[in-house]
């Protein structure tokens, strides 16, 4: 119905990017990858998913459309909604989250928040074969930093940081730990340059 949207960033919020068009103000949900990589009054293009549940309507926007279209295909499994599906995104990239899959990593697919082994079990028994499709090659182990951005953004948060500033942080150092500690410190060490 509204493929995307395209205006400029008025605000961000904790888990919505706000875009004025023409004077209207849409709230887009979104993922941390996207949240921590627009830029307020910067032009944006969202590519959208407008979602009407019996609680209301919601708009869901990401800056790739391979971010929507695992999306898309992360609310077609039972018991996995936006939010989940939110959640998933924000943990890991696309392909990552491609990888994971295909690897049937149920440990690592359920450090998403709101994941739980049950659900990581359907989403991979679900979505093996429409993700192979996507043509993604499996990788011995995940994207270096994935695993940790939650506890290392949770950290930076209790730290006093910002939630954009903890995003933009730890984006930016996603590949310098393998473990939470070296993640954290990487952080750290980025916000105070």
């Amino acid at each position: 119905m509204i493929e995307f949207i395209k205006g400029n960033v008025h605000h961000v919020t904790v888990d919505q990017i706000v875009v004025d068009v023409s004077g209207v103000g849409y709230g887009i949900y979104s993922s941390m990858a996207t949240l921590s990589r627009v830029k307020i009054a910067e032009p944006v293009t969202l590519y959208t998913h407008y979602s009407v549940r019996e609680d209301g309507a919601s708009l869901y926007g990401f800056l790739t459309q391979d971010e929507l279209n695992m999306f898309r295909k992360l609310i077609t499994v039972t018991k996995v909604g936006p939010k989940a599906a939110i959640a998933m995104l924000s943990t890991y990239t696309v392909e990552t989250l491609c990888q994971l899959i295909m690897a049937h990593n149920l440990d690592a697919l359920s450090k998403a928040p709101g994941i739980g082994k049950k659900t990581a079990e359907r989403i991979v028994l679900e979505l093996k074969d429409k993700v192979n499709k996507m043509g993604i090659q499996p990788a011995s182990t995940p994207e270096q930093g994935t695993l940790f951005q939650d506890d290392v953004m949770g950290a930076l948060i209790s730290l006093g940081y910002q939630r954009n500033e903890a995003l933009e942080a730890v984006r930016a150092t996603a590949d310098r730990g393998v473990s939470t500690e070296e993640s954290l410190k990487a952080a750290l060490s980025w916000l105070m340059k």
